[in-house]
């Protein structure tokens, strides 16, 4: 087994006798010092919290965990659940993370309800003062994991921080002012680094990989007030947030560097190198590929001829952002762009991230392997990329095609680069420019992107707050691009309403040019069976134009028409018609409730 994963003691088959019993307990509100008194139940108990709340790869998240897919929609990728998001006719019900049933893993406020059992129950039994400390730091952070879900969705929620009534129509609270809920997130994760104190990088051995640490909940307090500061929740941008913002990212920047973590040498194995040299990651999901803790992601995304589903194809929009090695702009003098090898010459984040026409990408364990994208490719790769690429982000080159189905690739919520960028982002926020100069140029250093003689890494001098924010914001869409980042970035800036909208995602579209055609390239050389035409295709060289055209297309077949009301959504009628004392949301059926206060 590749390790020890903490959510695999979850398995029905590994519990018995009592401890089974406890845990299949309809109503939890009753245990007591059988639960309590003993750190193995106690932690099982935590673990099933852990296990149903803790994020995994979108991949994953169709209906097993939250957020749900739906939140995977950008301008990054080819994804289809976009219909009605991306053209102003999102239902009422539409986005649902309030959870449907009070008994279900999907069900936001029985996940809270776990939470709050243990917090207020673990007192009642015997176990030293300590375990208890971290055992409840650990269960505040899953809570205020859930509660940030949904306020960044809806704004202010009912925020219940004691275990209700077991009922089946669920909760019947108040809605929380936002504000109110941005306070007691901060309180929350206050707790959680607290108790989590002596829970740091140098504790995250094989066993207990996955783990919160006290970094995890002060990088997750600085997501939060970044969240709180931005144009989303903050149209008047008032001052006083950024700088909370500023404090909290810049106190979680110092402390994780105190304990050790630091950027991975390499950006394209920072997702799939788990030694423990890899000092990046910061918040993570563990799977281990059997008893059920497999995640699908590459075989979702790999390629058709991987026998994989195809999926998160970047769209040209996403091919187009990175920057040269040299770091400009593709469309900035001097850059060195060429607009037919366009490829050639990138930030080397490009080629970790993309898979374009004819490039090597050794798939399963094949490192002569090429992928290609052109219309009319033959089988085995049977319907062509819709977009002309696909997403190598977090695939690891050793899995074999038949053990795609069974990932063991961790998913990793946060690492240090984000937090790099949220510090950035407040300190430019706060005119400290120079900050923000420091955390790019250190992460665009780890990229592979030359310094420059004037040693900005590409970065234009003397940038205003608003051409820092939108170089910050650009830097934000290639380092974490795929890792379920975008779709947020975009709404608490506003960017959806305020760059996409009017707009069409693009695609590339690679045909092969007369008199060559797609069966021609798929024959094989005369004197082999093994190497095709294409395989001699030297895609660097001029044979690239011999064979191949590129034409920019639509991706989308309308603009983008992305309305104002959903930056905060309308509650689910199931929850509206079971909870009374719930209002909906300005600007949604009947909604009087301003997610703004």
């Amino acid at each position: 087994m590749k390790k020890a994963i903490i959510y695999s003691l979850l398995a029905a088959t590994t519990l018995t006798g009592c401890t089974k019993k406890i845990l299949d307990k309809r109503d939890l509100t009753g245990l007591g010092d059988e639960t309590w008194s003993n750190e193995s139940t106690a932690t099982l108990y935590l673990n099933r919290c852990y296990a149903v709340i803790m994020p995994g790869f979108p991949a994953n998240n169709g209906t097993a965990l939250l957020p749900y897919a739906l939140h995977d929609v950008s301008d990054e990728s080819n994804t289809t659940r976009t219909t009605g998001m991306l053209l102003g006719n999102l239902a009422d019900n539409a986005v649902t993370d309030f959870g449907n049933s009070p008994t279900a893993n999907t069900s936001t406020y029985a996940n809270i309800r776990r939470c709050n059992i243990l917090i207020q129950e673990i007192d009642k039994g015997t176990l030293s003062e300590d375990i208890r400390t971290r055992l409840k730091a650990e269960a505040y952070f899953l809570r205020a994991w859930n509660y940030f879900n949904m306020v960044k969705l809806y704004g202010g929620v009912p925020y219940v921080t004691t275990a209700q009534e077991w009922d089946e129509n669920v909760i019947n609270v108040p809605r929380n002012k936002t504000s109110e809920c941005i306070d007691s997130l901060v309180r929350d994760l206050n707790m959680a680094a607290a108790g989590c104190a002596k829970t740091t990088i140098a504790s995250q051995t094989t066993g207990n990989r996955g783990r919160i640490t006290r970094g995890a909940a002060m990088a997750m307090k600085g997501r939060v007030l970044l969240t709180w500061a931005s144009a989303q929740f903050n149209p008047t941008n008032i001052q006083a947030r950024w700088e909370e913002a500023y404090k909290a990212n810049k106190a979680a920047y110092d402390s994780l560097i105190l304990d050790g973590h630091a950027l991975f040498g390499t950006f394209a194995n920072v997702l799939t190198d788990e030694s423990s040299g890899n000092k990046e990651v910061i918040m993570v999901r563990s799977y281990n590929g059997t008893d059920g803790w497999s995640n699908s992601y590459e075989n979702s995304a790999r390629p058709r001829s991987e026998g994989a589903g195809g999926q998160y194809q970047p769209t040209w929009d996403l091919v187009k952002a990175f920057p040269m090695k040299n770091g400009k702009a593709i469309d900035e003098a001097g850059s060195g762009y060429d607009a037919t090898y366009y490829w050639k010459d990138r930030d080397p984040r490009f080629a970790a991230t993309v898979a374009y026409n004819g490039v090597v990408w050794g798939l399963s364990a094949q490192p002569t392997r090429k992928q290609w994208t052109y219309i009319g490719t033959p089988n085995p790769e049977a319907t062509v990329t819709t977009t002309g690429f696909y997403s190598r982000k977090g695939i690891n080159l050793n899995t074999l095609a038949v053990n795609a189905a069974l990932g063991t690739t961790d998913w990793v919520e946060i690492r240090l680069a984000e937090v790099m960028l949220n510090l950035a982002e407040c300190a430019n926020a706060t005119n400290r420019q120079a900050e923000a100069y420091d955390m790019l140029k250190k992460i665009r250093q780890r990229a592979g992107i030359t310094a420059g003689s004037d040693n900005l890494y590409g970065l234009k001098a003397s940038m205003t707050t608003d051409e820092m924010f939108k170089a910050i914001m650009n830097e934000r869409r290639i380092e974490l691009a795929f890792e379920n980042k975008r779709y947020d970035d975009l709404r608490r800036t506003k960017m959806w309403s305020t760059v996409l909208n009017g707009t069409k995602r693009q695609r590339l579209e690679i045909a092969v040019k007369a008199p060559y055609t797609a069966t021609i390239l798929n024959n094989f050389i005369a004197g082999s069976t093994t190497v095709r035409v294409r395989d001699t295709i030297n895609v660097d060289g001029p044979s690239y134009t011999q064979f191949f055209t590129a034409t920019v297309k639509d991706l989308d077949a309308q603009p983008i028409n992305y309305l104002d009301k959903y930056y905060f959504y309308g509650i689910p009628n199931t929850h509206l018609t079971r909870s009374p004392l719930i209002k909906n949301t300005n600007g949604w059926t009947g909604g009087t409730f301003d997610p703004l206060q």
